[in-house]
């Protein structure tokens, strides 16, 4: 009996994840989304084709890159920012905000 047990132990220690929210909807985990490289596209509008405004380390980087470029242009609303991360050989392989 103390056999068993302690053989569910280690298999629930050796197979057990800890509960990450992004794996609901990317190939990585919070962390690594935080820190991946990204490239910042930016929309003046939801017509636009996108302006690239660089390479940056880190998704709020990223932000603070799009949101900053919106501020010296004066944008209050109407533009929007996309960060395309750089993963498995893809300069856009998953898109975040």
């Amino acid at each position: 009996m103390k056999l068993i047990g302690l053989i569910l132990i280690v298999g629930f220690i050796f197979w057990y994840k800890p509960f990450d929210e992004c794996r609901d909807y990317s190939d990585f985990t919070c962390k690594q989304i935080e820190k991946a490289e990204y490239d910042v596209w930016f929309y003046f509008d939801k017509y636009d084709k996108g302006y690239n405004l660089g390479h940056v380390n880190g998704l709020s980087q990223c932000g603070n890159i799009a949101r900053d470029y919106a501020y010296k242009k004066n944008l209050n609303y109407g533009w929007s920012y996309v960060c395309c991360m750089k993963a498995n050989g893809s300069n856009c392989y998953e898109k975040h905000r």
